[in-house]
């Protein structure tokens, strides 16, 4: 264990060096991922969907705030799609205008979470959004979430329907609209992960926030025993059917991302928990004091061993001389001092 909190210290101390560094490339990573979803699943355009231009778009996200990365992915959707239906492009603007409504009204700063939604979904653990923003969030993170997976749907209805968008489109266009519209919103498997997704992320921030002993790994637990229980009851009371064991391993994996999370942000030694009472002219006061594990970081000292210089060697003659030459020495500084004695006199 302190192997671990050291690495931790390394990190922490190499993260405070090149703080910038680090964020501008998992923005450049978090970009990447997010075009290479959009295109992979609708690249309908083959000039959008080239990997040159998906690291060109990715590049440019890198030198801009994070918020531009969800402006120019939407950008890049509505682009895609207006290549095989303007009914769909159309339904994509009006989804676009009330879901970024909500989220710029009430969720601003908070496109890390819409980013990370629909990529979560793509490796298949959705899971660990609420539980990870459960943790380290407030339960206005819900808009956030609840606007990804509306838009993870809606980009695979695209995907998974493409045959639908010919056999309407000699339809009138509010025909068409109507239609995609009433496919979109009554999927039912959508709402109840939005429904489950609300509930454990909701779960973990109320039980993280209790005053007992190691509370975040309790909340942890019991948002993704809720997630799994709220989609199983979901499925069932709406006959959607549901894969238990993807449902179960893509818990679990969230559960150990969670536990990681935790780790790097909220550390605590509870063995070593102390109680405090002190009161007031009003009040008494009742602290709970839990320390942080922390392990100090060892400091490498580099000694450095200078090479041996060589010497020469005298012989026994050269000591000789050397001993006669300095009492020679000796005697002219005699002579000099009793000269400058009777000078002064």
């Amino acid at each position: 264990m302190q192997k671990l909190f050291e690495m931790k210290g390394y990190l922490t101390k190499y993260y405070a060096k090149y703080s910038k560094i680090v964020d501008k490339t998992i923005q450049f990573v978090l970009a990447l991922l997010t075009f290479t979803y959009i295109n992979q699943n609708i690249g309908f355009s083959d000039i959008i969907a080239n990997p040159i231009m998906t690291i060109v778009l990715s590049l440019i996200c890198m030198l801009l705030p994070m918020s531009m990365i969800v402006v120019l992915a939407t950008i890049v959707t509505i682009v895609q799609v207006v290549t095989v239906s303007v009914g769909m492009t159309i339904v994509f603007l009006i989804l676009f205008v009330v879901l970024y409504a909500f989220y710029f009204r009430f969720a601003s700063g908070k496109a890390l979470i819409l980013l990370l939604t629909p990529i979560a979904f793509m490796f298949q653990i959705p899971v660990v959004i609420p539980i990870a923003f459960g943790l380290v969030g407030t339960p206005i993170c819900i808009l956030p979430i609840t606007a990804g997976t509306v838009i993870y749907y809606t980009i695979d209805y695209i995907k998974t329907n493409g045959s639908l968008f010919t056999s309407v489109g000699d339809m009138d266009l509010l025909t068409q609209i109507g239609t995609y519209v009433q496919a979109i919103f009554s999927n039912r498997e959508m709402w109840c992960v939005i429904i489950a997704s609300a509930v454990c992320l909701l779960l973990v921030y109320s039980v993280r926030r209790l005053s007992v002993d190691y509370a975040w790994e309790i909340a942890i637990i019991a948002g993704t025993l809720g997630n799994i229980n709220v989609m199983a009851y979901g499925y069932i009371v709406m006959d959607i059917q549901l894969s238990y064991v993807s449902l179960i391993v893509g818990s679990l994996v969230g559960i150990l991302i969670a536990l990681l999370l935790k780790f790097l942000v909220f550390s605590v030694d509870y063995t070593r928990t102390e109680y405090l009472q002190f009161e007031d002219d009003e009040y008494y006061y009742y602290v709970k004091a839990v320390p942080k594990a922390a392990v100090a970081i060892p400091e490498k000292t580099v000694k450095r061993i200078n090479e041996r210089q060589k010497t020469g060697v005298i012989d026994a003659e050269q000591i000789v001389e050397l001993e006669k030459m300095s009492k020679n020495n000796d005697d002219d500084s005699e002579i000099q001092r009793i000269i400058d004695e009777e000078l002064r006199n």
